[in-house]
């Protein structure tokens, strides 16, 4: 019996960690945005934030997110809309008590605003109902203002990953916010 109890208990973790994000509007610097789960017709916009937020770069391929969209891992993927144009995204997968942030992404001209550090505490507060005692991610090296903005939620310098970024070899800072800390 307590086995069929433990089972029981893990599908219904699962089902509640794992459930659909709630699509909603935010106002975030007196702006109103639109923020939703990612689904797999978005790829066509993400490809674009991505070619221009890393001058012509495709960090991600449209098959990276195929596959890390359609995972059977616990993961979120977020949009972020202003009047019906996608403008920031950001991904999240778990591994056990880890939460790793994949990318983050907001267009040039929409940041600054705190886009970025909302799509941010949203990975948090899933990390959270995950039960993970981090959240991780890798940033250049040359990005102070990414770096800033991870400071300013809590992140601390971790370790440096040489030659991390294939494009052009530059080096990624790994940084880490321990989530039984805050």
């Amino acid at each position: 019996m307590l086995k069929k109890f433990n089972l029981f208990h893990n599908i219904l973790g699962i089902f509640f960690k794992n459930r659909p994000y709630d699509e909603k509007t935010v106002e975030i610097a007196n702006q109103e945005y639109f923020v939703r789960g990612i689904n797999l017709d978005d790829i066509k916009d993400l490809l674009s934030i991505e070619r221009e937020v890393y001058a012509g770069e495709l960090p991600w391929t449209k098959t990276a997110f195929l596959v890390e969209l359609q995972s059977s891992d616990p993961h979120l993927y977020l949009l972020i809309q202003k009047e019906g144009k996608t403008i920031g995204f950001i991904g999240c997968r778990i591994f056990g008590k880890d939460a790793h942030i994949t990318n983050v992404a907001v267009l040039t001209q929409n940041q600054g605003c705190g886009i970025g550090s909302f799509l941010i505490r949203e990975v948090l507060d899933f990390a959270r109902v995950n039960e993970c005692e981090k959240v991780s991610l890798e940033v250049r090296i040359s990005n102070k203002n990414a770096q800033r903005v991870y400071r300013q939620l809590d992140f601390v310098s971790n370790t440096i990953k040489p030659n991390y970024y294939t494009e052009n070899k530059e080096d990624a800072l790994e940084m880490i916010l321990y989530l039984n800390e805050e």
